[in-house]
């Protein structure tokens, strides 16, 4: 349907472009492309029109954003994602535009081929700039960079024009500055866009504080930026790892240790993310003993006299605990705080899935199931409890594969319902186990109409005549709404069942079934007429 809609030219003159746009040498234009693709492949992308020249398209990612391809000038699409630039969603509707004309293998394979001109000039243009260095900070000290970081928020606060679309463009002008004078040393200048990111981060939360922003904005115009800076944190931290980290980092990283606590205790919203970005930063760059005495004695000290913050402070140490594997403390600990706090034990699990600690890791999948039992009751929304356990479930998921315990996932799996019909769902789909398939489906209240057709057929073709049942409730279910429409979408299910009793050989029991219902509703008419024109009754 694209094909006809667009010319192959124009989509491929688009894929020159983007091309120009992004280099396969530069690490962040691969992750880009990277995160495109695993859009693209999810099937991320709908609700998708055309013109002669442009694409619009919905793209489900953390928040689902509004994209407008311009394939005749690429750099003037647009997507309602915080991205400066071309970004991961435009890159993903491009990519379901490309597989109408191409396979979409070809143009990623010439991508990375492609040798960029303007790359080559941009770093000339960077060597011939070393002549005139501007030295703004110190490269080993993380004061300096912080001061360094405060005077560019001075001279932005100075230029802002207005305070509409603030988090806008402190993101957008802001943050893009401080990234543009990251060092030069590979390892310096991810760790400075680490702490570049926490900064901005931070000031996000300040302002928060100061402006007091509607449920709707924190939700739906600033969350976005705060997501995306844990995803480029998170980006930057695996860049560091390519490296052996110098020594020059050490006093750095002392002076994170306070640094990544205001995460902590700059404002109480965001709460889940505060504490989550805490806990990777101290995984991946201070796990080591030194630092966790050091905060677990500054910990203990602020619990003793701060409460506004004490779930916080809890987590916190507890993290320290994590950290030395003083898993037993932990436990003792988490039953004190409310259910609600279930979510936060994630990143430890993920921690220990990461390391293949799979003796480690049973004892947390036993109790985070105890504690999701309390939680499925807590006050929270559907919605909420839905991610969260779906969260959990893929944790489980690879202790059970890892340690081939499929047994306790089918247990989780049904422990959990409702809110894990998805994961069940398809495990049962797996086994092939369509009677306790049928059964979730009649359990939740799902009629026919509302499972995928072609999966209907597949389990039909798979084992003839397990459907039979939810085909019957259905007709009953149709017949007793008493409209037209209503009679024709039951002979249509009948009909389905007609073909089933005949791949069994029990033409007489439907026979059978068909006469009984037509003698139960022969007051009927309309119904009755469906029947003779659907050719299942005669005179």
């Amino acid at each position: 349907m694209l094909g006809q809609e667009l010319s192959k030219e124009l989509v491929l003159g688009a894929g020159e472009q983007i091309k120009k746009i992004l280099s396969p040498h530069r690490e962040e234009d691969r992750n880009l492309v990277k995160k495109g693709l695993i859009l693209f492949r999810q099937g991320s992308i709908y609700n998708v029109n055309t013109t002669s020249y442009t694409v619009n398209a919905k793209v489900q990612d953390v928040t689902s954003v509004q994209v407008q391809l311009d394939l005749e000038d690429f750099m003037m699409s647009t997507c309602t994602c915080p991205a400066e630039n071309i970004c991961r969603h435009q890159l993903a509707t491009f990519l379901y535009v490309y597989a109408s004309v191409d396979r979409v293998g070809t143009f990623v394979d010439l991508w990375k081929e492609e040798k960029s001109i303007d790359d080559v000039m941009k770093h000339v243009k960077k060597a011939s700039s070393l002549l005139h260095p501007e030295k703004e900070y110190e490269d080993s000290s993380l004061a300096s960079w912080i001061a360094f970081f405060d005077r560019e928020y001075e001279r932005f606060e100075s230029q802002l024009v207005s305070q509409n679309q603030l988090f806008q463009s402190l993101f957008h002008h802001y943050y893009s500055a401080l990234k543009k004078k990251a060092p030069k040393s590979p390892e310096m200048k991810q760790f400075f866009i680490v702490q570049a990111s926490v900064t901005v981060f931070l000031k996000i939360l300040q302002l928060i504080e100061e402006t007091k922003p509607t449920d709707y904005m924190l939700q739906h115009i600033i969350y976005p930026y705060v997501d995306q800076l844990r995803d480029t944190i998170q980006t930057a931290i695996d860049e560091m790892k390519r490296y052996a980290l110098p020594f020059a980092l050490d006093p750095l990283l002392v002076d994170s240790v306070e640094r990544f606590r205001d995460l902590l205790y700059t404002s109480k919203v965001y709460q889940y993310d505060r504490i989550n970005l805490y806990q990777l930063l101290w995984i991946e760059l201070l796990r080591r003993d030194k630092f966790i005495s050091i905060e677990r004695e500054w910990l203990e000290g602020y619990l003793d006299y701060e409460t506004d913050y004490a779930i916080e402070t809890e987590i916190a140490l507890m993290h320290m605990n994590f950290l030395q594997s003083k898993d037993d403390e932990i436990f003792s600990r988490l039953q004190t705080l409310p259910p609600t706090a279930l979510p936060l034990t994630f990143k430890w699990a993920e921690d220990i899935v990461k390391k293949k600690n799979w003796k480690r890791l049973t004892n947390w999948i036993s109790f985070m199931m105890k504690q999701a039992s309390t939680y499925k009751k807590s006050e929270l929304s559907f919605e909420e409890k839905h991610y969260d356990i779906s969260h959990m479930m893929r944790i489980i998921r690879e202790y059970a594969n890892a340690t081939k315990d499929t047994a306790f996932y089918d247990r989780a799996c049904k422990q959990m319902l409702p809110y894990t019909y998805a994961e069940y769902h398809d495990l049962l789909l797996e086994k092939e186990d369509f009677k306790t398939w049928l059964e979730l489906q009649s359990l939740l209240g799902f009629s026919i109409y509302e499972i995928d057709s072609y999966l209907l057929k597949e389990i039909e073709k798979k084992e003839p005549g397990v459907l039979l049942p939810l085909y019957a409730k259905s007709v009953k279910e149709e017949i007793s709404l008493k409209t037209r429409e209503n009679y024709k979408m039951a002979v249509r299910y009948l009909k389905r069942m007609k073909a089933q009793y005949k791949k069994l050989k029990r033409e007489e029991v439907w026979e059978n079934y068909v006469q009984n219902l037509a003698e139960e509703h022969k007051r009927l008419r309309a119904f009755k007429e469906e029947l003779k024109k659907g050719k299942l009754i005669h005179d």
